[in-house]
Protein backbone atom coordinates (compact mmCIF):
# COMPACT_ATOMS: atom_id res chain seq x y z
CA UNK A 1 0.00 0.00 0.00
CA UNK A 2 1.44 3.27 -1.04
CA UNK A 3 1.44 6.32 1.34
CA UNK A 4 -0.54 9.39 1.23
CA UNK A 5 2.63 11.49 1.40
CA UNK A 6 3.82 9.11 -1.36
CA UNK A 7 1.15 9.46 -3.40
CA UNK A 8 1.31 12.97 -3.41
CA UNK A 9 4.96 13.49 -4.38
CA UNK A 10 4.58 11.34 -7.32
CA UNK A 11 1.64 13.20 -8.42
CA UNK A 12 -0.50 9.98 -8.27
CA UNK A 13 -3.92 9.28 -8.63
CA UNK A 14 -5.67 9.85 -4.52
CA UNK A 15 -8.41 7.29 -4.86
CA UNK A 16 -5.77 4.20 -5.71
CA UNK A 17 -1.87 5.73 -5.72
CA UNK A 18 -0.96 3.77 -8.29
CA UNK A 19 -2.41 5.65 -11.87
CA UNK A 20 -0.54 8.82 -13.18
CA UNK A 21 -2.59 11.96 -13.09
CA UNK A 22 -0.57 13.95 -15.36
CA UNK A 23 0.01 13.20 -19.28
CA UNK A 24 4.10 14.29 -18.87
CA UNK A 25 5.90 13.98 -16.40
CA UNK A 26 8.55 16.97 -16.50
CA UNK A 27 6.75 20.01 -14.89
CA UNK A 28 8.96 22.13 -17.17
CA UNK A 29 7.76 21.67 -20.10
CA UNK A 30 5.58 24.80 -20.32
CA UNK A 31 3.59 23.46 -23.11
CA UNK A 32 2.10 20.56 -21.31
CA UNK A 33 2.22 21.23 -17.57
CA UNK A 34 -1.05 20.96 -17.29
CA UNK A 35 -2.25 18.34 -19.45
CA UNK A 36 -3.98 15.56 -17.32
CA UNK A 37 -5.88 12.44 -18.26
CA UNK A 38 -9.47 12.43 -17.72
CA UNK A 39 -9.99 9.14 -15.86
CA UNK A 40 -7.04 7.36 -13.88
CA UNK A 41 -5.48 4.33 -15.59
CA UNK A 42 -5.80 1.93 -13.00
CA UNK A 43 -9.27 2.80 -11.19
CA UNK A 44 -10.32 4.74 -13.47
CA UNK A 45 -11.15 7.63 -11.47
CA UNK A 46 -12.18 10.95 -13.37
CA UNK A 47 -10.30 13.19 -12.99
CA UNK A 48 -12.47 16.26 -14.60
CA UNK A 49 -15.72 15.90 -12.88
CA UNK A 50 -17.16 19.23 -13.61
CA UNK A 51 -15.72 22.44 -15.17
CA UNK A 52 -14.17 24.55 -13.23
CA UNK A 53 -13.03 22.07 -10.76
CA UNK A 54 -9.58 22.60 -10.30
CA UNK A 55 -10.30 26.59 -9.11
CA UNK A 56 -10.33 25.10 -5.79
CA UNK A 57 -6.32 24.21 -6.37
CA UNK A 58 -5.83 28.15 -6.52
CA UNK A 59 -6.71 27.67 -2.19
CA UNK A 60 -4.32 25.29 -1.81
CA UNK A 61 -1.74 27.24 -4.25
CA UNK A 62 -1.83 30.55 -2.12
CA UNK A 63 -0.68 28.68 0.76
CA UNK A 64 1.98 26.74 -1.08
CA UNK A 65 3.60 29.66 -1.97
CA UNK A 66 3.31 31.56 0.98
CA UNK A 67 5.60 28.89 2.92
CA UNK A 68 7.85 28.96 0.37
CA UNK A 69 8.90 32.67 0.13
CA UNK A 70 8.55 32.46 4.01
CA UNK A 71 11.78 29.34 3.59
CA UNK A 72 13.55 31.52 0.99
CA UNK A 73 13.37 34.63 2.75
CA UNK A 74 14.65 32.43 6.23
CA UNK A 75 17.44 31.41 4.37
CA UNK A 76 18.02 34.81 3.14
CA UNK A 77 18.01 36.32 6.50
CA UNK A 78 20.56 33.18 7.86
CA UNK A 79 23.14 34.29 5.02
CA UNK A 80 22.79 37.87 5.10
CA UNK A 81 21.47 38.93 8.25
CA UNK A 82 20.31 42.03 7.27
CA UNK A 83 16.28 42.46 5.97
CA UNK A 84 16.25 46.06 5.72
CA UNK A 85 19.27 47.61 3.82
CA UNK A 86 18.82 44.58 1.15
CA UNK A 87 14.92 44.63 0.26
CA UNK A 88 15.43 44.69 -3.21
CA UNK A 89 17.77 41.74 -3.29
CA UNK A 90 14.71 40.43 -1.31
CA UNK A 91 12.49 40.84 -3.43
CA UNK A 92 13.94 39.62 -6.44
CA UNK A 93 15.33 36.36 -5.23
CA UNK A 94 11.83 35.83 -4.41
CA UNK A 95 10.21 36.76 -7.53
CA UNK A 96 12.72 34.91 -9.69
CA UNK A 97 12.39 31.93 -7.00
CA UNK A 98 8.73 31.59 -7.28
CA UNK A 99 8.47 32.18 -11.27
CA UNK A 100 10.91 29.25 -10.97
CA UNK A 101 8.95 27.18 -8.72
CA UNK A 102 5.76 27.61 -10.68
CA UNK A 103 5.26 25.23 -12.48
CA UNK A 104 5.41 22.79 -9.27
CA UNK A 105 3.43 25.00 -7.72
CA UNK A 106 0.96 24.53 -9.82
CA UNK A 107 0.87 20.33 -10.07
CA UNK A 108 1.23 19.69 -6.20
CA UNK A 109 -1.50 22.11 -6.00
CA UNK A 110 -3.53 20.27 -8.15
CA UNK A 111 -2.29 17.06 -7.01
CA UNK A 112 -3.41 18.68 -3.43
CA UNK A 113 -6.95 19.45 -4.13
CA UNK A 114 -7.53 15.89 -5.83
CA UNK A 115 -6.42 14.14 -2.52
CA UNK A 116 -8.96 17.13 -0.82
CA UNK A 117 -11.60 15.64 -2.85
CA UNK A 118 -11.46 12.28 -3.34
CA UNK A 119 -10.55 9.56 -0.31
CA UNK A 120 -8.57 6.73 -1.07
CA UNK A 121 -10.29 3.59 -1.57
CA UNK A 122 -8.41 0.59 -0.11
CA UNK A 123 -7.69 -2.42 -2.22
CA UNK A 124 -10.23 -5.46 -1.39
CA UNK A 125 -8.13 -8.25 -0.56
CA UNK A 126 -9.84 -12.08 -1.04
CA UNK A 127 -8.13 -14.21 1.37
Amino acid sequence: MKGLFYSIFSMRCPTCRKGDVFIHSNPYDIKHVGDIYNVCSNCKQNFRPEPGFYFGSAVVSYPLMVVFNLITTFFFYFIVGDLFNHVFTLLSILMLSSILIMPLTFRYSRIIWLHIVFKYKKPIINR
